[in-house]
């Protein structure tokens, strides 16, 4: 079963929200120059995928990522219609748990590029799950496990952590093509001839920064409950994308179970 099948058969067979807003589209750059539309996911190499379309408009600087293009929110109806119609529309998505412990890595261990954005996630981790701990002035270091614990109830307050389907809504605007972040060194040139663009400008080389073994490293130290609750809020990215249902940790459930 190809990626775009198993996409339209969750589709058929799934409620999904078919009106997205303005604000649900925001994720969406579009190119109007290239006629195209890329759906940027959080840690699935999107700052790649901004640079390369950058390139393309011969930009010779990294600008803020957002800064040369529209997002499809900001059209009227008739001119989105217009550019589902005729656009060259792209998503890259991640194995869900992998992506997850990525964004914890680069947001709450080394702060990323906003570190007052990542200190006030800090705190209101702390302050939710051990608030006579907190420390408006430090740094408030948070583990891996609260981490989860936080999220796998509250995933809709980070933007970083949402699920695919609130951030490219796939069943509504059809991509013409899913790529694979495990698989982009075989999808990114795919992705650049599709667009009519790979005379243009190159896929660069992915970089890999967490693997399998550093995975079950971090998820053996959150406790079985939460590992469960987080999969199913995260089901639908499992079962849209084609990965196996909390994969690289299920056996830590089984071990845990086996141990009880």
């Amino acid at each position: 079963m190809t990626r775009k099948q198993r996409l339209e058969d969750y589709c058929r067979t799934h409620t999904f929200n078919k009106k997205p807003t303005r604000e649900d589209l925001q994720y969406i750059a579009v190119d109007d120059e290239n006629k195209i539309m890329y759906c940027a996911l959080h840690k699935v190499a999107s700052k790649t995928w901004i640079k390369i379309l950058e390139d393309l408009r011969g930009v010779k600087e990294y600008v803020r990522r957002w800064g040369l293009f529209r997002r499809f929110g900001d059209y009227t109806e008739e001119e989105k219609v217009l550019r589902l119609q005729t656009y060259f529309k792209f998503l890259i998505v991640r194995e869900p748990l992998h992506r997850l412990l990525s964004t914890f890595k680069e947001r709450w261990i080394q702060g990323g590029r906003d570190q007052n954005s990542s200190r006030i996630g800090r705190q209101l981790i702390v302050l939710s799950l051990r608030p006579e701990e907190l420390n408006q002035n430090e740094e408030n270091h948070i583990s891996f496990s609260e981490f989860i614990q936080y999220f796998s109830t509250n995933v809709t307050r980070e933007p970083h952590c949402l699920q695919y389907e609130k951030i490219c809504h796939p069943c509504v605007l059809k991509y013409d093509f899913i790529g694979h972040f495990e698989t982009m060194g075989e999808d990114g040139p795919v992705i650049l001839k599709m667009a009519g663009i790979d005379d243009r400008v190159t896929f660069p080389p992915i970089h890999k920064a967490t693997g399998s073994s550093e995975v079950l490293k971090y998820y053996s130290q959150v406790p079985p409950r939460y590992i469960t609750r987080l999969g199913e809020l995260y089901r639908n990215d499992f079962e849209m994308f084609g990965y196996e249902y909390l994969g690289p940790v299920k056996h830590l459930l089984h071990q845990s179970t086996n141990g009880a």
